[in-house]
């Protein structure tokens, strides 16, 4: 009796192996290939990339200008507060209080203007890369069957083979 079971459950094993091995060589015969792709890589050091990120540092600095001069007047009138505020006469500490405060709620509507900008800019600027990333990668996918791309940081393991992040790259670049 065990002798049947041993020789049942080894048969069901083979059939089940033999039927996998079928199933994996025709799903290969049908294209059924996946590829990985670094997607932040392509984006980062691309010529594309590379202009966006000069744009947004540009962008950054120009603002960021502005933001400093206004970080200095307002820890000016902080100063003089804390130092003078005790021998100012009321209207004239008021005064300086109430500009204080207007020169706060304008920093921080700046502040958050700019930040506004700048992911409008960010946005503007991937959209048109990972556009031309994704036909790319389109392009690519047709020409070698693969059936499923997916971007890099989703993946624990993949084997260098099926990585066409350096093809993309350089497809990118010759654009």
């Amino acid at each position: 009796m065990k002798r049947l079971i041993l020789n049942l459950s080894l048969t069901a094993g083979l059939v089940l192996f033999a039927v996998i091995l079928t199933f994996s060589k025709n799903a290969r015969a049908a294209g059924s290939y996946i590829a990985v792709v670094n997607m932040q890589k392509i984006i980062s050091i691309s010529n594309q990339g590379k202009k966006a990120n000069a744009e947004l540092k540009a962008l950054a600095l120009k603002y960021n200008a502005r933001l400093l001069a206004m970080r200095k007047k307002i820890a000016g009138i902080q100063s003089d507060l804390k130092q003078n505020g005790s021998i100012m006469s009321a209207s004239e500490k008021a005064k300086k209080t109430k500009e204080f405060e207007a020169d706060i709620s304008a920093f921080n509507a700046e502040e958050k203007h700019v930040q506004s900008v700048a992911t409008e800019k960010r946005y503007e600027l991937l959209k048109g890369i990972v556009s031309k990333i994704e036909a790319i990668v389109t392009k690519i996918a047709k020409k070698n069957g693969y059936m499923l791309v997916v971007d890099r940081p989703g993946v624990v393991y993949r084997a260098n083979s099926i990585n066409i992040t350096n093809e993309v790259l350089k497809q990118m670049n010759l654009k």
